[in-house]
C-alpha cells in the first residue's frame, strides 16, 4: 500500500508541477506583469486557438469575481480541505485506476492553490474558439481537474454495474 501511495504522491506532484512551470514559462516569455494581474491578448495559434491571459478571481467559470483578500483566503482554505478530503478518501478506496483519477484532480487544484497564493488569482490562458464563439479560457491545472472528474464519475458507472452484477 505504500508504494501506491507514494506512486499516488508522485503523479500529484508531476500534474501541480506541470502547470506550474508552464504558466512560470508564460509569465517569463510574455514579460507579464504579475504585480497587475491585468488580462491581455498574448498569441493567436490558429484560427481555433488563442493564448489569452486572464486573471481569474473567482471560482470555476470566473464566478463570483472579487478583489478582497479575505474571500481569496476563503477560498485557498475550501481548496486546501477538498485537497486533504480527496488525498484521504482515494487512500480509503485504494484502487490504482482511482489513485491516478484523483492523482489528476488534486495535481490540477494544487496548482491553482499555488496560483492564489502566489497572485491572488488564478492564471488561466487557453482561448478555445470557433468564429466569435469562445468557451471560458482555462489552463492546464483545469484539465487536469476535468479529466480526474471525468475519469471517476466513467469509473464508479462502471464499478456501480459490477457491485450490481456481484450482489
Amino acid at each position: 500500500m505504500l508504494s501506491k501511495i507514494r506512486n499516488f504522491s508522485f503523479f500529484i506532484i508531476l500534474f501541480a508541477s506541470i502547470d506550474q512551470v508552464i504558466k512560470f514559462y508564460l509569465i517569463n516569455i510574455y514579460n507579464i506583469d504579475t504585480s497587475r494581474l491585468n488580462s491581455q491578448f498574448m498569441e493567436k495559434i490558429n484560427d481555433y486557438f488563442n493564448l489569452y491571459l486572464i486573471w481569474n478571481k473567482g471560482f470555476a467559470f470566473g464566478l463570483f469575481q472579487n478583489d478582497l483578500q479575505s474571500i481569496n483566503n476563503f477560498y485557498m482554505l475550501i481548496m486546501l480541505v477538498l485537497i486533504i478530503f480527496l488525498f484521504f478518501y482515494a487512500i480509503k478506496i485504494n484502487k490504482k485506476i482511482y489513485y491516478f483519477a484523483f492523482s489528476l484532480i488534486i495535481g490540477g487544484a494544487i496548482g491553482n492553490l499555488i496560483d492564489r497564493f502566489l497572485y491572488q488569482a488564478v492564471l488561466d490562458f487557453i482561448d478555445i474558439h470557433y468564429m466569435n464563439y469562445h468557451w471560458y479560457v482555462f489552463n492546464f491545472a483545469d484539465i487536469t481537474i476535468t479529466v480526474g472528474c471525468l475519469l471517476v464519475i466513467i469509473l464508479e458507472l462502471f464499478s456501480g454495474k459490477n457491485k450490481k452484477e456481484n450482489a
